[in-house]
């Protein structure tokens, strides 16, 4: 099943954001629609890391993909955040999306139960499910992802002519 890569991208300095953008496009082709970029809900998590304020945005590139290979362009990611890294700290996370007809798909470092393992610490989770002409949200879908359901659907429209 072919599938459609994006990128959730969270930043704090712009600088450090295009540098990675440019790297990302280099392999993956340009991007072809982008959300506004807004301050996520819950980032805490990443402040000590990265800083704040942050700021992040949904990505789609042009490049059509199976469910198979999000493995390793979870790993392709990680070494590009490795890369651009200053004081041992990220500057840039990259989260690779794989979009088809039916869900929106996340590859992530941390588990939790609901999430399959996909490689050795590495996971997959379903965070949208379309249902009814719209993206449905689970129990764990990450807000920002559920705030930003529209913006999934409208890139399920670029999809579904590339197809």
């Amino acid at each position: 099943m072919k599938s459609l890569l994006l990128f959730a991208l969270m930043w704090k300095d712009k600088e450090y954001l295009k540098k990675v953008e440019n790297y990302l496009q280099n392999f993956y082709g340009k991007f072809i629609k982008e959300s506004e970029a807004f301050e996520p809900p819950f980032s805490k998590y990443y402040y000590d890391e990265m800083g704040k304020p942050l700021f992040k945005k949904f990505v789609a590139t042009e490049f059509l993909t199976n469910h198979l290979a999000l493995a390793n362009i979870k790993k392709h990611c990680m070494f590009i955040e490795d890369k651009f890294r200053l004081n041992k700290k990220r500057t840039v996370n990259i989260d690779p999306i794989l979009l088809d007809m039916e869900k929106v798909l996340v590859a992530t470092t941390k588990y939790r139960g609901n999430r399959i393992q996909i490689d050795k610490d590495l996971y997959m989770e379903i965070e949208l499910w379309y249902y009814n002409k719209e993206f449905k949200p689970f129990l764990w879908t990450y807000k920002d992802y559920e705030l930003k359901a529209d913006f999934f659907k409208e890139v399920k429209k670029i999809l579904k002519k590339l197809k």
